[in-house]
């Protein structure tokens, strides 16, 4: 899913990006600082054993006048890693040694393959008697007469430096990770900033859908004009595909209207067989051109854009209709539907279903006939129920009733055709028809048809 979703496309390079620059940038800062930190620990050595050399004096034969003393603490401070060693290089003989030793010897291993400087010093890293890592710095002098090589050795605990880098490590990565979720968090806020204008499409193309709107409206940036400008251009095509497809029906119609008059009218009023048979053909020829006619006319408002019809006007503009063309049956019509209900079609297709379905409600009806209109909020969809006090449709028969030409009363006007188209419509706008027991006592038509501006 990741993968079609621009923001966590985004998100994740930003992200993968930001942990390899933050790794590298923390192993550099990390590296570099432990460089330096190096350098200073060695500069500190050798200016600690400068100081060392310095506070040593010797007597004629190669012997202490006094033991030195440095001022740095650490170096009184028992088993500190900080210690200090004055020896004879040939023999090795202890000359002198720190108090941190506390009668410990420093165990220098064998570093003749090490050439000294030019300062006749040698660095080494050792082990200390307590078993720490230190490092090691040596110093040879020569003193008394004759000249005797003495070897001055001074140590520091790396354990210091260590501690020093990885309290500065600690820090780096915590500064780094605050740095790298900040900059995450600002990637995320781009990312939603840079996707407004495709949500606000996206909203404007919902307008569009409902009904509110012939087309996409607003100010867009400049990158997304030509998108918007494809879509309306698609959308007013659209329209125009679609009126093509209804004067075309219409033209078919008044093209075949006219022929079947004449031979409708030609059979009339003969007796013959062949008049008879004319007749029954020029009938049969009428519905299904009327039929087709309108399903290709269904097709095509159904594809359109952009439409939407309230459904209150349209029951009471059918409650009017009704109350004059049953007038004789005295049906009590009522409604009840909110205002703010929109059917998201044409009225053409709302009237045809609505028509047929409160025509038949009150050819069938006793006394009631009640049609209420209910929707959940935000639903995209509304329920239409009809219902009449007549005497129904048993279960097993209401399959049936929706096959086109197909009447359960002869008796009653009408072509069977009525409730096909109304099924039909309502399967081309994506919705359902249902009939069921109604609460009035006979015939209950439910509809859930798609509702415009939610």
């Amino acid at each position: 899913m990741w993968r079609k979703a621009l923001t966590l496309r985004l998100l994740a390079l930003a992200i993968l990006w930001s942990v390899i620059v933050l790794v590298v940038a923390g192993l550099a800062l990390t590296a570099a600082y432990r460089e330096t930190a190096e350098n200073e620990f060695a500069k500190r050595l050798e200016s600690s054993l400068l100081n060392l050399v310095a506070a040593t004096d010797f007597n004629a034969d190669a012997s202490l006048v006094r033991e030195p003393e440095l001022a740095d603490p650490q170096f009184r401070s028992a088993l500190s890693g900080w210690y200090w060693q004055i020896e004879h290089t040939s023999t090795g003989e202890i000359i002198a040694r720190s108090p941190s030793l506390a009668g410990e010897t420093l165990a220098m291993p064998d570093t003749s393959h090490v050439p000294l400087d030019f300062n006749f010093r040698r660095r080494s890293i050792i082990d200390a008697p307590r078993g720490e890592r230190v490092s090691a710095v040596e110093q040879r002098i020569v003193a008394g007469d004759p000249e005797t090589d003495i070897t001055f050795i001074l140590t520091g605990s790396r354990a210091d430096l260590e501690a020093g880098i990885s309290a500065f490590r600690q820090q780096i990565i915590f500064y780094l990770s605050l740095f790298g979720f900040g900059l995450i968090a600002i990637t995320m806020a781009l990312a939603a900033f840079a996707m407004r204008p495709l949500r606000k499409i996206r909203v404007a193309l919902q307008d569009v859908v409902s009904g509110d709107v012939n087309q996409l409206e607003g100010d867009f940036p400049t990158e997304i004009t030509p998108l918007v400008t494809e879509i309306n251009t698609l959308i007013a095509a659209n329209r125009r595909t679609v009126e093509r497809a209804r004067t075309h029906a219409g033209n078919l119609a008044h093209a075949l209207k006219t022929p079947l008059s004449v031979l409708r009218n030609e059979a009339r009023g003969k007796s013959s067989a062949l008049a008879d048979q004319v007749r029954e053909q020029t009938e049969t020829m009428e519905r299904q051109v009327a039929y087709h006619l309108d399903r290709a006319r269904m097709a095509a408002n159904s594809r359109v854009i952009g439409v939407a019809t309230p459904v209150r006007p349209a029951l009471e503009s059918f409650s009017r209709a009704m109350a004059r063309i049953h007038a004789g049956k005295a049906i009590a019509f009522k409604i009840k539907c909110p205002n703010n209900i929109r059917f998201r079609g044409e009225k053409q297709d709302l009237d045809e279903m609505l028509g047929n379905l409160i025509d038949n409600a009150h050819k069938w009806a006793k006394k009631r006939v009640n049609a209420k209109v209910t929707a959940e909020p935000g639903a995209s969809h509304f329920i239409l129920a009809i219902d009449d006090d007549g005497p129904g449709i048993p279960a097993g028969e209401r399959e049936n009733v929706f096959q086109r030409g197909n009447r359960l009363d002869e008796a009653t006007p009408g072509s069977g055709l009525g409730l096909a188209i109304v099924d039909e419509l309502v399967t081309l706008y994506g919705g359902t028809l249902v009939l069921l027991d109604s609460p009035l006592g006979g015939l209950r038509v439910r509809l859930r048809l798609p509702r415009a501006g939610n």
